[in-house]
């Protein structure tokens, strides 16, 4: 009966440890950006390139709806640019122009999917990206656009969330930004890996109490022995 139980309780550990990740849950998309200049000036226009790639490989079959960047200062400031579709598939083109200096936080408007993050833009100066939830598919890339103009690679996030949106952090100094931007994809990365080490340790946590219940019930229902008498 207790190696029942004990083998139950093994088996959904298991089960909750190796439970998809958010990017293997379906139903979102992803939006990486053609290349930028290495240096952003306020005041200058830009024309942006872009991709929503759901699952993060491959276009939406489908009336995809509004796409759009926004961008947010972190001081209650917030622009949006409309983008237009291109005659590649899932590739879209918005016309930025940032109206001050300073750190923005770098969000794509996804039509039916929720809003995802890309980065942060330090201007002047350029964007850090944020790693994105699922790699690029070979397969994919060669099926929905063979030629030249194809989606960019990105560095990968497997604990990523791709369903939040973080809200911009207020930034005072455009110089600090600078450098929270340079290691803002760590940070996410930490907190995925931490929720996972928190999900191990709870569950092995869990298991091991449930153990010890059982074994101590066990002994604590069991009969005593009457002593035996004894012999002179």
């Amino acid at each position: 009966m207790l190696a029942a139980v004990a083998a139950t309780l093994v088996a959904l550990a298991g089960t909750l440890l190796l439970a998809p990740t958010p990017a293997q849950a379906g139903n979102w998309a992803a939006t990486l950006l053609d290349p930028l200049p290495e240096r952003l000036e306020p005041g200058r226009g830009y024309t942006v390139g872009l991709w929503v790639l759901q699952h993060g490989f491959r276009p939406f079959e489908g009336d995809l709806g509004r796409v759009a960047l926004r961008l947010e200062d972190g001081k209650g400031g917030s622009l949006s640019f409309p983008a237009s579709a291109l005659p590649e598939p899932a590739h879209y083109a918005a016309a930025v122009a940032v109206p001050h200096a300073g750190a923005w936080t770098v969000t794509a408007v996804q039509g039916r999917f929720t809003d995802y993050r890309i980065g942060t833009l330090t201007v002047p100066g350029g964007l850090a990206v944020l790693g994105v939830p699922a790699p690029l598919r070979a397969d994919e890339t060669e099926r929905y656009w063979p030629g030249a103009i194809r989606p960019p690679t990105a560095p990968v996030d497997p604990d990523r969330d791709p369903f939040a949106v973080a809200a911009p952090a207020p930034v005072d100094d455009p110089s600090a930004a600078a450098g929270a931007a340079g290691s803002e994809a760590a940070p996410d990365r930490a907190t995925g890996t931490s929720r996972r080490a928190l999900l191990v340790a709870g569950t092995l946590l869990v298991v091991a109490l449930a153990g010890l219940g059982l074994v101590a019930g066990y002994r604590w229902r069991r009969p005593r022995r009457a002593d035996r008498p004894s012999t002179v």
